[in-house]
């Protein structure tokens, strides 16, 4: 079995991204592994330059609050196609794994885990934990 080395999470700052940042805060805890947190804006923003600056500094910001935890956080702005951008940040990193927060329920006969998360699944070069939404940590906290 592969050690986790290195664990790449998309985020899109929304509460389902936070879930799914704490889940692969915990795998990392665990496994003393890096967190490379990676937020991609789409090229066809109107605005570019001021999108990238304003996802640049939330991004600066949501790392800097997981400081603290113990393990090495990192953040990546990239603009283009989220899922290609986090495949290619994670082999660019030599990620073990990819985790996303995915908001489908995933019970209908097609999977349904949200856009990103599905083109992420289907395309990845690596394994990629999805995350639920409504998912609840083994500490309670939603």
């Amino acid at each position: 079995m592969q050690t986790l080395r290195r664990i790449v999470i998309g985020t899109d700052f929304s509460a389902c991204a936070e879930q799914a940042l704490e889940t692969a805060l915990m795998l990392a805890l665990a496994a003393q592994a890096g967190v490379i947190v990676v937020h991609v804006c789409k090229p066809d923003d109107d605005d570019l330059d001021d999108t990238l600056r304003e996802r640049s500094e939330a991004l600066t910001r949501l790392v800097g609050s997981h400081q603290h935890r113990g393990i090495e956080v990192m953040g990546i702005l990239r603009s283009g196609k989220p899922w290609v951008k986090l495949n290619n940040v994670a082999a660019e990193v030599g990620a073990s794994v990819i985790v996303i927060g995915r908001y489908g329920s995933g019970r209908g006969r097609d999977l349904e885990i949200g856009s990103v998360a599905e083109h992420l699944v289907r395309s990845a070069t690596r394994p990629v934990l999805t995350v639920p939404c409504d998912f609840v940590h083994a500490s309670g906290a939603r």
